[in-house]
Parts: structure tokens; sequence; C-alpha cells
């Protein structure tokens, strides 16, 4: 029955990525890790579909959205924080771009 089992090809349930043999037989469980690329990607994707936003307000979200998985911002609490990291992080960008200062 090994044998069979060994030569099929699983998937992540989230990354739909191969995983190696070792992965499949492992007692570690990866799925509620993180990908924060796959992530980014998933968050310009659904920003997209807005129509009554602009391109420069989707791109404030994504900046914020990221910023926020990253660090991990749970709780109301951390919000002052996190807008003051925010802002030491992007400041510059913020500052360059006219409609993103607004």
């Amino acid at each position: 029955m090994k044998s069979l089992v060994s030569q099929r090809q699983f998937f992540h349930s989230h990354r739909a990525q191969p995983m190696a043999w070792e992965q499949v037989v492992s007692d570690r469980d990866s799925e509620d890790e993180v990908d924060d690329d796959v992530a980014d990607l998933e968050d310009r994707r659904m920003l997209d579909d807005f129509v009554d936003v602009t391109k420069d307000e989707k791109q404030m979200m994504h900046m914020w959205n990221s910023f926020v998985r990253k660090q991990r911002v749970l709780a109301d609490g951390h919000i002052p924080w996190a807008c003051e990291a925010f802002t030491k992080l992007y400041g510059h960008d913020l500052v360059q771009a006219p409609a993103l200062k607004w």
C-alpha cells in the first residue's frame, strides 16, 4: 500500500504547490503558514475587482494590508503602533506621491 501512496503527487491545499514525500509523511503541518508573496498577489487581485476606487487608493490599501499581515497586527490596541510604524516605513513614498499624500 505504501508504494501506491508514495507514487502519488500531493499538493499543498492553499498554495497548490507540489509536496515532497517527506512533507507528506511529516508530523508537521505547514498549512497555517502564510506565504507573503501569494497573499500579496491575492490581495492585489481582490483590490483590482473594485471599480469605484482609484489606482492610488488601491495602492495605499495594498501597502496597508501587506504591512498589517507581515507585522501581525491583530488587535485594535496595535493600531496606534501600526500607524506610526507604517508611516516610518512608507513615509518617504507617501510624501513623494501627491495622490497618496492625500
